[in-house]
């Protein structure tokens, strides 16, 4: 389809598996994140059975941090949890296998516990979490079927706008060819006009020539006058016929103008349509303070190069700060319904534009001294 942007069709085929990986990428960073704040709450927990030592650091990292792994559901979506925990000597605490290290806790004195627990906190515990979100799980295959749906999606959206210009279109072609064939039936019409008047001529030339017969034995005299009437009569119809001819030719020549006109036509409109989409998509990346009125950009597009550079130049200050933009006068509407400010620039360029609610600016026109009473009847409108 000839309206279907190819541009489109190449993003909406390598965007879906980018923003696929990039979104597995920062899920996981969020939720490492996350994590990392809930564990350092729970990871050791009531600090009174560990002074006091009837319970040993290890034993209650092992617990509290196994518990913690054991409450997060979303292991049961396809994320994937690695912990490491040690004293910054690098004495592992979690995962560790220490109890077959010490088989005697049981025996062992209280005082001497509470006193190795208070050593390795006064060391301070470093700590490792890792999140990882493996392919083919629920969580990844989520993502993924979220980011192919908004490319068809996309791709639907732009496949119905081209059909719905190609119906435009041949709207149009057939409203031409209609007209067309109207004209021609017009001279169709002048065609058997002029062949009535031709058989006409002929039976009145066979007339003439009899009566001139007639007379020609009656009176030799009036042979020349009759010669000259029939001169004038064969001059006549060999006028109609070039006439004929001529308008012909003038028929052929106004189809081949028309053809030329709508392949003209059309290959205007669909450069100011892509013109009128670029700048759109320009000023929608580079003033994320401004909103531009599709009247802004179809004006900005017929501007000369020198005047859409100062254009742009004022459109650059409004979207910094638009107490910096000197304004001419205010334009009222008719009802006093809007309030639209008018600035130069370039001498010869006019813009347009209104506050709108959130601190913003919206530019609704953008013209030069020419188009004036047009953009003022437009405002008239808003």
């Amino acid at each position: 389809m000839r309206h279907f942007p190819f541009k489109i069709l190449i993003l909406c085929v390598l965007l879906p598996p980018l923003v696929y990986i990039y979104t597995l990428q920062f899920l996981e960073d969020a939720i490492e994140d996350r994590y990392e704040r809930e564990l350092s709450a729970v990871m050791i927990g009531d600090v009174d059975p560990l002074l006091d030592g009837s319970v040993r650091l290890q034993d209650a990292i092992q617990k509290n941090v196994n518990a913690f792994i054991d409450s997060r559901k979303l292991l049961d979506w396809g994320v994937r949890i690695s912990v490491t925990i040690a004293t910054r000597d690098g004495e592992y605490l979690f995962p560790r296998g220490y109890d077959e290290e010490n088989p005697d806790f049981e025996g062992t004195n209280t005082f001497t516990v509470a006193r190795e627990n208070y050593r390795l906190l006064s060391e301070g515990l470093e700590r490792t979490l890792d999140v990882q979100i493996d392919h083919n799980t629920l969580i990844a295959n989520g993502i993924l079927a979220a980011c192919v749906l908004l490319s068809v999606s996309v791709l639907f959206v732009f496949y119905r706008r081209g059909a719905r210009k190609i119906r435009a279109e041949e709207a149009a072609a057939k409203k031409r060819i209609d007209e067309l064939a109207g004209e021609h039936r017009r001279r169709e019409e002048q065609l058997d006009e002029l062949e009535s008047q031709r058989l006409g001529l002929s039976e009145r030339i066979g007339v003439m020539k009899k009566a001139l017969e007639e007379e020609r034995q009656k009176a030799s005299a009036t042979e020349d006058e009759m010669v000259e009437e029939l001169v004038t009569l064969e001059e006549k119809i060999e006028l109609y016929k070039n006439e004929h001819d001529r308008q012909l030719e003038q028929i052929d020549e106004l189809k081949e103008k028309i053809d030329q006109f709508e392949k003209e036509r059309a290959s205007r409109r669909r450069q100011a349509e892509k013109e009128a989409d670029w700048v759109r998509k320009r000023f929608n990346a580079l003033y994320k303070n401004l909103a531009v009125h599709d009247r802004a950009v179809d004006g900005f597009v017929n501007l000369t190069e020198d005047l859409q550079i100062k254009a742009e130049e004022t459109i650059h200050q409004l979207n910094d700060d638009p107490k910096l933009v000197p304004v001419k006068r205010k334009v009222f509407g008719k009802k006093n319904r809007e309030t639209v400010f008018e600035v130069i620039f370039g001498y010869k360029g006019r813009l347009y534009y209104r506050p709108v609610p959130g601190n913003q600016v919206e530019i609704v026109v953008v013209g030069t001294k020419l188009t004036q009473n047009k953009d003022l009847a437009f405002l008239d409108k808003l």
